[in-house]
């Protein structure tokens, strides 16, 4: 015959992830007959407990209330309701009971217990589960967990007062998130007191990324953003100890209207301040700056692909007759404009169609495309010239010739205001292009 026995859970301390429970639970169920009592011994708890296991300590009694002895199967279950639903976990284990006492734990549940309200059960054997189910509360610990909780505390350098690691693939260590519709909203909020500390400490040492921030709202927004409320503070702050790139910047937006989406937009709502400057170290030596006004300064000077300076000059008559190595004159008819050359030993003349100019002087920033083109005015040039006032030589002046738009050498003593520039290459006969200076004089 069957003997009944009653199960008493005296105390049972849940700690997942940073939340700790107290439990006072108290069980009953019908079970098999009870091996014979053993009085006077204390529980025996398993020898190897899985890290971050519920530890549950109880007492089983026979329906008598006498304590039993013996192994018995103990199944341990949570649910987040009182009857029926299924369990958020469980866990079986083989448990040694001593004069009614023992020690055992509730594995699984890493994921399912957050601080939430809970109820406990546990099944003997082959027995149904006990009921009625034992309702769990959070502990006042637990409760410290709440809206603008605060953990502090002192720990060595090495520790943290909070640790979140996951080794999942893929997963989130940490995951915030703020989701007030309207106002100044933050999913993390960090804070250093000291001129050393940090207000946080991203790092990956595994190829991957320390800090990745998103704007995903399509209106707008920003992945990542720094500020700083002092004068030598810094709003954001990138190094590399690895003689490697300190910032990097990817962009995939085409050129629109203002220019409004580059790589990199820098604003200067300062008047007389920089937009940027290049130096040695901070408020060290500086070698290079552009100014609110756009103006750069460059101690070591500048380097183009481009050979030449020059205008942008209005043409008479239609663009499209005009192309680059056409040599020029001043319009006779229309300010700050130019013309083709039409005959030789012009005075007027003024410089090169510029097939691609180092510097380019008078082309305002618009969207608009520009109107008029670029007129060389010195530097080296690809020219149009002819020989019909002999081969051109290297070192040769030039003049402007009788064929339209075409230069010639100059031969001895031209006159004075006529010489456009120097030949740099050769042209025995007919028509052609070579390199020129232009040096007008």
């Amino acid at each position: 015959m069957k003997a009944s026995k009653s199960f008493v859970v005296s105390s049972i301390v849940l700690v997942a992830v940073l939340m700790v429970m107290a439990l006072s639970l108290g069980l009953n169920a019908a079970a098999a007959q009870a091996p014979e009592s053993q009085a006077g011994s204390s529980p025996e708890g398993p020898t190897v407990v899985v890290p971050g296991a519920i530890p549950v300590q109880g007492r089983l009694t026979d329906a008598g209330g006498s304590p039993l002895n013996g192994t018995y199967t103990l199944t341990f279950r949570l649910y987040e309701v009182d009857t029926g639903g299924t369990a958020l976990c469980s866990d079986t284990n083989s448990v040694v009971v001593q004069n009614g006492l023992f020690n055992s734990y509730l594995d699984n549940c890493y994921n399912d217990v957050w601080g939430q309200k809970l109820w406990f059960s546990v099944q003997v054997s082959g027995d149904p589960e006990m009921t009625p189910r034992q309702v769990i509360y959070p502990v006042p610990y637990a409760l410290s967990l709440v809206p603008k909780a605060e953990i502090s505390g002192t720990v060595a350098s090495n520790d943290a007062l909070l640790d979140l690691d996951n080794y999942g693939s893929p997963g989130k260590g940490l995951r915030a998130e703020a989701q007030a519709a309207t106002g100044e909203t933050y999913g993390v909020v960090g804070a250093a007191k000291s001129p050393d500390g940090y207000g946080g400490l991203f790092y990956n040492n595994g190829g991957g990324t320390g800090l990745w921030g998103q704007s995903l709202d399509p209106s707008g927004g920003d992945g990542v953003k720094g500020e700083s409320y002092s004068v030598t503070g810094r709003g954001l702050y990138a190094r590399n100890y690895a003689s490697g790139i300190a910032i990097a910047g990817y962009g995939d937006a085409p050129s629109t209207t203002l220019h409004l989406y580059p790589t990199l937009y820098l604003v200067q709502a300062d008047g007389s301040g920089d937009f940027v400057v290049g130096a040695s170290t901070y408020w060290g030596t500086r070698y290079w700056r552009v100014d609110r006004t756009g103006r750069g300064y460059f101690n070591g000077g500048t380097q183009n692909t481009g050979a030449d300076f020059a205008e942008q000059l209005a043409v008479r008559g239609n663009e499209a007759e005009y192309e680059p190595g056409d040599v020029l004159v001043i319009s006779a008819e229309t300010d700050r404009a130019v013309e083709l050359s039409t005959q030789p030993f012009a005075t007027a003349v003024i410089g090169v169609y510029s097939t691609q100019p180092a510097v380019l002087a008078g082309a305002p920033d618009k969207d608009d495309p520009l109107s008029g083109i670029p007129v060389a005015i010195t530097g080296i040039v690809p020219c149009k010239v002819s020989a019909e006032n002999g081969p051109i030589h290297r070192g040769d002046l030039l003049v402007t010739s009788s064929t339209l738009g075409y230069a010639m050498r100059a031969g001895v003593n031209p006159p004075q205001g006529t010489v456009l520039g120097k030949a740099m290459g050769e042209l025995k006969d007919s028509t052609g292009v070579i390199q020129v200076l232009v040096t007008l004089q």
